[in-house]
């Protein structure tokens, strides 16, 4: 790529598939407060075409979602419009 201005910005991250739990969690717990402490409902998306991986990003979140914040989101009647599970959408 070229840089032609002056002052350029490069942002990488690495995100192991063993930070996802810690990930999950600060997720979770953000949208919980969200909007003035209503909460907003959690969408977890991944991309069809690009890492396996993704399939175990997936999973992980749910778990988490499932033991620690379900029971959160649903007595805040968050999930209502979702049909009382996370939602999980596939981009492509």
């Amino acid at each position: 790529r070229d840089l032609s201005d002056d002052n350029n910005a490069v942002v990488t991250y690495h995100n192991p598939i063993d930070n996802v739990t810690d990930l999950a969690h600060h997720f979770f717990a953000r949208c919980l407060v969200a909007d003035g402490g209503k909460g907003v409902v959690p969408y977890v998306v991944t991309k069809k075409t690009v890492f396996k991986w993704q399939e175990g990003f997936w999973v992980a979140m749910k778990e988490v979602f499932d033991a620690h914040y379900k029971d959160k989101y649903l007595a805040k009647g968050l999930l209502e419009t979702v049909g009382g599970e996370l939602p999980h959408l596939i981009s492509d």
